[in-house]
């Protein structure tokens, strides 16, 4: 995937603050997109929505710095295939390919790497959210903003909307090698579970992902991911 660029994203959140001035007073804003990843029915209210049309790449990927700029309508999916060429991958990446950075911070997300590195909005940096009132300011955890930047996660976009966040990225390896534990019961798993999650590993291999599904209460099973160099056989 190709970046997006600093050029390209400041026209973007222009067009951005432009459609919100152009919100009529006391109608709902919302966010003018075409895709949701809600498993429920969506009222549709008729008003204008924020053009994001624009805000949906990755602007920049600091390959040195483990860091990558990224809009926040970019999906992981477009995320990973910008950051995977170097060798690199957000911290967390959720199972839904369409599920955007911006929304995974603002509603939580997790996945199976979140037992070593936490939910997504803990491995961002700096955050720049158009407020309520139409201007764009930056959130840092020791910044001017840094009540903002503290409140967004689970907002739900009560807060604002981000239009940029810089994430760190983590090396990740071409391969990945998956191991499935079996569990006669919940008890058993539990307590493997807790284990895993404490030591990091397995049988002494390193655990990189972790996750589980329940069949029936005597099938259960956790899946352990490590990165690997290599494949079977090489």
């Amino acid at each position: 995937m190709q970046v997006t660029g600093w050029p390209a994203h400041e026209a973007a959140v222009q067009r951005l603050v432009r459609s919100h001035a152009g919100i009529p007073t006391g109608s709902s804003v919302r966010l003018a997109k075409q895709t949701s990843n809600l498993f429920r029915p969506r009222a549709e209210t008729g008003a204008p929505g924020l053009d994001v049309s624009g805000l949906t790449g990755v602007i920049e990927i600091g390959a040195d710095g483990r860091t990558a700029q990224v809009q926040g309508m970019c999906t992981y999916e477009d995320l990973v295939a910008a950051t995977l060429p170097h060798g690199l991958i957000p911290l967390v990446v959720p199972q839904l390919r369409t599920i955007t950075l911006g929304g995974a911070v603002t509603g939580l997300g997790i996945e199976s790497t979140s037992f070593r590195n936490g939910l997504p909005h803990e491995s961002v940096l700096e955050m720049d959210v158009l407020t309520g009132s139409g201007e764009v300011v930056t959130a840092r955890p020791d910044g001017e903003h840094a009540d903002l930047f503290a409140a967004f996660p689970n907002s739900y976009g009560s807060l604002g909307y981000a239009t940029r966040l810089q994430i760190e990225l983590e090396p990740v390896p071409a391969r990945v090698a998956l191991r499935h534990l079996r569990f006669g019961d919940v008890d058993a798993l539990a307590e493997a579970l807790e284990r895993i999650v404490t030591e990091r590993e397995h049988e002494g291999v390193r655990v990189d992902g972790l996750d589980g599904v329940a069949f029936a209460p005597d099938e259960l099973y956790l899946t352990l991911a490590s990165h690997a160099a290599h494949g079977p056989g090489g």
